[in-house]
């Protein structure tokens, strides 16, 4: 039944019929086991994919594709929970199921969506757990159903969504039709000739496997510390991915209870910690109150308006009051083991064994006090700590942008343009969607033109829209990257927007360098030649310096109190905005980093000896790095030498 090569340059031994068809009488139960496992993954993994699609099908109205996505569930849920059915009708269940979903994202999404991936799937299935002239009539139907969908393409058949079934030329649906014929063709031959004899070298495998799990229990002790190692490597890169998930979720809460309520909820079900709260100073600045809390516990005391006086000796007051993070624990001796002990028995929570107390501070501001507890002795360890400061200070600064836009609602009521900037700028994930939102907004106050410009290197990036578009351009010399250039130093001295009503009256301004900009911009006929009112709004938060906004005016303009409030809300609309999307970045360049780590972990443990261990972490090593290579030497105990 198996087939080796008897001499160096011969060709191996074909399996005889009589031999194919044993090998097919024992693949049998292997194929029944191995549909058992498929089909229940499917079922349950299913479910959230028919919710979806469900979803998909009201967004596009499209009731028919509705059912059809619960026939082919039902189909999946039948063949997985009822085995009395006869295989061949469970396998049929199955790839009737994917048929049906093929023709339907065709019909409904077009050609360049997944109908062909169903249908190449479905001649899997059916040449992996049927075989003979089932896969060949699968594979009949799903060339009919590709031909028959270029055909009604081709003859202008109105399909539910025609601008997607139609946006691939006729030309482009011959070619593809041509080559899933091709492809499903070759998937067929090759499968139906080649499992027989895959199966009989699986059986060899299985004996080799066999052999080498004796030399892996060998490594067994050696690999723990590195498994050890992997295991945190691993916590670690969830908790950095549970950071950015509970990061992105904030974003999109501007008002302050449902952003504090949403924020312990997620933190306790991202990070799984039974108790999360929220402690914030009331009015008089002498308590703190628990405003929000994850636990069943912690909702009940915030119901009662529960509160902390700031005098009361207290961890969590000594947090506030100190502005550093604190870990209470339960066991050791500690100069604050009293006070911990209160802290994590308190009434009316269930006893934990450790908490975390970090202050949400922003911009040396203290405005509250998370309060994290864990049913575990050693929950935050160093590298836990540090991501949770930044979750902590992803929270002050939703929550500080919720108190300012809460501060700010009757100007948000009377003037809209208030409302879609922070809009977009609360659901902005790139710079570019930020200086959209920002130069759509000026756009509605009819200025002659509106730019934002940065420096890069020794050029000046000047960005402006353009039917709804960035027009970004590079000016590296010239008049106009000189008066850019003084305008972006002017701007970096600035605290507030400022507004010069004519710049062609530059001695009505006390300062020299607002007088000799001034000058500039008249001066320049690509900006100032044709603008009497300027107005400059910096984008800044603390010590970085984004950018500068420059809107002109035709003709003199005195800013009324609603275009000043709104300059002001650009300014620190913007600068948080483009702060928080740096952070986000860094963050996410951090989890990549981790997951590296992890991967190469787990390619380390996978290796069955130290000499390919080594050669493994090499390769890896001068991957990550680019380096042109990596030489290692390995020691070994005395006495003990490696086997050539």
């Amino acid at each position: 039944m198996t087939f080796v090569a008897r001499e160096k340059g011969m060709k191996k031994e074909e399996i005889s019929s009589q031999e194919t068809i044993e090998i097919l009488e024992q693949m049998l139960p292997w194929r029944q086991s191995l549909f058992e496992r498929l089909l229940r993954v499917a079922a349950i993994a299913g479910l959230p994919l028919a919710l979806l699609g469900v979803y998909y099908a009201f967004a596009i109205e499209q009731a028919s594709y509705l059912i059809l996505v619960l026939l082919c569930y039902l189909l999946v849920v039948v063949s997985a929970f009822f085995p009395r059915i006869p295989y061949v009708w469970r396998v049929w269940g199955l790839l009737g199921a994917l048929i049906v979903l093929g023709m339907a994202d065709l019909w409904f999404n077009g050609w360049g969506e997944d109908g062909r991936i169903y249908l190449i799937t479905a001649i899997l299935f059916a040449t992996l757990f049927l075989g003979g002239r089932h896969s060949l009539a699968v594979l009949i139907i799903s060339v009919v159903i590709v031909a028959l969908f270029a055909a009604l393409v081709g003859l202008g058949v109105t399909m539910p969504r025609p601008s997607l079934g139609l946006s691939a030329p006729l030309t482009t649906l011959v070619s593809g039709a041509i080559t899933f014929t091709a492809c499903a063709t070759a998937l067929f031959a090759s499968f139906n000739n080649l499992l027989p004899r895959i199966f009989a070298s699986l059986q060899r495998s299985a004996q080799l496997s066999t052999d080498l799990e004796a030399r892996q229990q060998e490594l067994a002790e050696r690999m723990r510390v590195l498994q050890d190692a992997n295991l945190s490597l691993q916590r670690h890169a969830m908790y950095m991915d549970a950071a950015v998930q509970v990061t992105r979720a904030l974003m999109q809460h501007f008002a302050v209870e449902p952003l504090l309520e949403q924020a312990v909820q997620l933190i306790s079900r991202h990070f799984d910690f039974p108790h999360v709260a929220i402690f914030l100073p009331d009015a008089t600045g002498k308590s703190l109150v628990l405003r929000a809390a994850s636990s069943p516990g912690g909702r009940k005391l915030v119901t009662k308006g529960y509160r902390l006086k700031r005098a009361t000796e207290s961890v969590l007051v000594r947090v506030f009051e100190t502005r550093q993070p604190y870990i209470a624990r339960a066991t050791g001796e500690t100069v604050n083991a009293g006070l911990d002990a209160a802290h994590l028995t308190q009434t009316g929570l269930s006893a934990a064994r450790s908490a975390a107390l970090l202050p949400l501070v922003l911009a040396d501001e203290i405005l509250g006090v998370l309060d994290i507890h864990s049913a575990e002795d050693m929950a935050f360890d160093q590298d836990t700590l540090r991501i949770l400061e930044g979750v902590a200070w992803q929270v002050a600064v939703a929550l500080d942008n919720a108190r300012r836009l809460s501060a700010e609602d009757a100007v948000l009521e009377s003037a809209n343009p208030f409302f879609r900037l922070t809009q977009h700028l609360g659901t902005a994930h790139t710079e570019a969607e930020v200086y959209i939102a920002i130069l759509e907004l000026v756009q509605g106050l009819h200025p002659g033109r509106a730019y934002i410009v940065q420096k890069v290197d020794a050029a000046y990036l000047v960005t402006d829209l353009r039917e709804a578009a960035l027009n970004v351009q590079r000016i590296a010399e010239g008049d106009a990257a000189e008066n850019f250039g003084a305008a972006l130093a002017l701007g970096m001295t600035l605290e507030k927007p400022l507004s010069i009503p004519d710049i062609s009256a530059p001695s009505d301004l006390l300062e020299t360098d607002y007088a000799e900009l001034c000058r500039r911009m008249v001066e320049d006929t690509a900006f100032g030649g044709r603008s009497r009112s300027l107005a400059l709004i910096p984008l800044r938060t603390g010590a970085h310096f984004y950018g500068l906004v420059m809107v002109g005016f035709d003709g003199t303009h005195r800013s009324t109190t609603l275009e000043t409030q709104l300059f002001r809300v650009i300014g620190e609309g913007g600068s948080v905005t483009l702060e928080r999307i740096a952070l986000l970045r860094e963050v996410q360049t951090r989890l990549a980093q981790e997951q590296w780590l992890r991967e190469f972990g787990e390619r380390v443990l996978q290796t069955p000896d130290l000499e390919a261990m080594l050669t493994q972490a090499m390769q890896s090593l001068q991957e990550v790095a680019s380096a042109d290579g990596v030489a290692a030497a390995l020691t070994l105990p005395e006495g003990r030498a490696i086997n050539s």
